[in-house]
């Protein structure tokens, strides 16, 4: 599946996904740790699962 086919999921799933709250998701956007592959005029955002796992990878190797 190419990125651009790949569904785009809510801060909710991707929080429920990783077992944190949607607010934490928020927090860790505004911190720069994920950016969403989408914000809404609303402010919303959806991101591709795939992005979220290879930031947080990303992350993490940069913190050892």
């Amino acid at each position: 599946m190419s990125d651009d086919a790949e569904e785009l999921i809510t801060s909710g799933e991707v929080a429920r996904r990783l077992g944190v709250t949607p607010r934490a998701v928020s927090r860790w956007v505004a911190r720069g740790l994920i950016r969403p592959a989408v914000t809404t005029p609303g402010g919303r955002y959806r991101f591709r699962w795939s992005e979220v796992t290879a930031q947080l990878r990303e992350q993490q190797a940069t913190e050892e």
